[in-house]
């Protein structure tokens, strides 16, 4: 026998626990926007999963399960983005010379796609070589700035990243 969430309760619990959800999150995160995403994952999970909820655990529980499991695929893949993160900055810049034309072309296309910001320091550290350092004293911002800019613009990079890294190191 299996626990019957409807979209009358499947509101009820979204609105008695987004609070304790997104908190949670928040105090683990640190970003706002992160716990917005990981929040929004949770419910949107627990509604898809429904149908496998059993009674014998409270809501509650099965809600606050789906949520660490959540935060547990969140970690796992911010790990592997900051291995590549890692990896790129070894490198200093990435050798656009020994990358194929389309995938020279997808980069391009994908960088053009950041912000004018991110886009100037992202080219300035991975394009360009210049050092975290180097970058802050041009743009007269502090290295953190920096640090920042170049994560986001990794995270929003990433798929295309993730395959040059792959195609760079086979």
């Amino acid at each position: 026998m299996y626990l019957q969430i409807d979209e009358e309760s499947f509101r009820a619990v979204f609105t008695k626990y987004y609070d304790r959800i997104y908190s949670g999150f928040y105090k683990k995160t640190g970003s706002y926007e992160v716990a917005q995403d990981l929040t929004q994952q949770t419910f949107i999970k627990f509604w898809r999963y429904r149908d496998s909820f059993t009674p014998e655990l409270t809501v509650e529980i099965q809600l606050f399960r789906k949520g660490k499991l959540v935060f547990i695929d969140w970690l796992r893949k911010e790990s592997k983005e900051r291995q590549m993160i890692d990896s790129l900055k070894q490198q200093e810049k990435i050798p656009i010379d020994e990358l194929s034309t389309d995938l020279k072309d997808s980069l391009q296309n994908a960088i053009n796609g950041l912000s004018p910001v991110r886009k100037e320091v992202f080219n300035m550290a991975y394009i360009e070589g210049y050092s975290h350092k180097e970058i802050a004293e041009k743009l007269n911002v502090s290295i953190r700035t920096v640090e920042t800019h170049i994560y986001k613009s990794v995270q929003q990079l990433r798929k295309i990243l993730a395959l040059i890294y792959i195609m760079l190191h086979l």
